[in-house]
């Protein structure tokens, strides 16, 4: 490896270490106690060597979810790419791919959700606003290329694919919501038992009849 290729691993290697930093002291703290201080000493670099990357928490944020927004695209498109092989068992491959993005890391993922929030984008600038769009909009359009697939090959209801897509990813949404507020209560968590019953219910119901 050469002198430029191994700068540039190293890097890479230090941003993906200031994302992780500040995806933990979000899960201790919250948004609105992280700093560029905390995220740094969790870091463990200096205040200035971290603004050498990163200009503000929000674009380590973003970038953070970003990262692990284009994890979900890349298991959406390898659904589609292979959807001939699961043909009859697209929707579990495709619920799957949820819970896998949220399980492994639920941390970003409840931040992700918390920056997709309207007052939090609207307060974004401009470029960091677009970041978020750009990734969001690729995974939106596979999930709705994956549900067409569905309803043209008779699998699922023919009804139009996006609001199939946006049907069922809410619905995923709508437990980690509520299973969120359970456990800022200290309430027993039904999540697993909850994610196999909607599974159910919508494959199901979103049958060819």
């Amino acid at each position: 490896m050469g002198i430029k290729e191994r700068k540039k691993r190293e890097k890479d290697e230090r941003k993906a270490s200031i994302l992780n930093a500040a995806m933990q002291v979000y899960a201790e703290v919250g948004y609105h106690a992280t700093t560029m201080e905390k995220i740094a000493a969790r870091a463990e670099l200096s205040r200035a060597t971290l603004y050498l990357y990163f200009k503000t928490k929000d674009e380590i944020f973003v970038h953070a979810i970003v990262s692990r927004s284009d994890y979900f695209g890349d298991l959406l498109q390898y659904i589609y790419d292979h959807r001939e092989e699961s043909k009859d068992r697209i929707f579990d491959a495709f619920w799957k791919s949820f819970r896998t993005f949220y399980k492994v890391d639920p941390v970003s993922f409840n931040a992700t959700l918390y920056f997709h929030q309207g007052e939090m984008l609207r307060s974004l600038p401009e470029d960091l606003r677009l970041m978020l769009d750009r990734s969001g909009t690729r995974n939106y359009q596979l999930m709705c290329r994956i549900m067409e697939y569905g309803i043209d090959e008779g699998l699922f209801m023919d009804c139009d694919p996006r609001t199939l897509a946006e049907t069922v990813w809410t619905a995923f949404l709508g437990i980690i919501h509520l299973e969120n507020s359970k456990a800022a209560m200290s309430r027993k968590n039904h999540l697993e038992m909850t994610w196999d019953l909607a599974a159910t219910l919508l494959r199901e119901g979103m049958a060819r009849r």
